[in-house]
């Protein structure tokens, strides 16, 4: 998802806004700290993941940021990820995991409040 979220950060910048692209290259132990100085910075978290959005990773990363980051926030975490379906067969990959839109259109409603 580093890959999508490089080229998501990309094409806002066509269009004049600066997103912060931080890379979680693992999970234990989770760099909340890192997290939450970008949240403190930029006010706002987009969480972005091939797991479901249901019970995934990206929901532990929202629910403790919002706890440490609640008065520096300026919208809701949001996350972006997976389908709340099994994970498909190969040939169906694209179809379930995060593209450029979907994370775009996260962002937009994430600048929009």
């Amino acid at each position: 998802m580093v890959k999508l979220c490089q080229e998501v950060a990309d094409a806002a910048a066509e269009e004049g806004r600066n997103l912060e692209v931080l890379d979680l290259r693992s999970v234990s132990p989770l760099d909340f700290d890192s997290i939450q100085a970008s949240v403190e910075k930029t006010r706002r978290l987009v969480v972005v993941h091939e797991a479901p959005v249901f019970f995934g990773s990206g929901a532990e990363i929202a629910a403790r940021i919002t706890e440490r980051c609640f008065y520096h926030l300026e919208a809701p975490v949001l996350r972006v990820g997976g389908y709340h379906a099994p994970y498909p067969p190969a040939r169906l990959e694209e179809e379930y995991l995060p593209g450029l839109d979907r994370v775009l259109d996260a962002v937009d409603r994430a600048l929009a409040y």
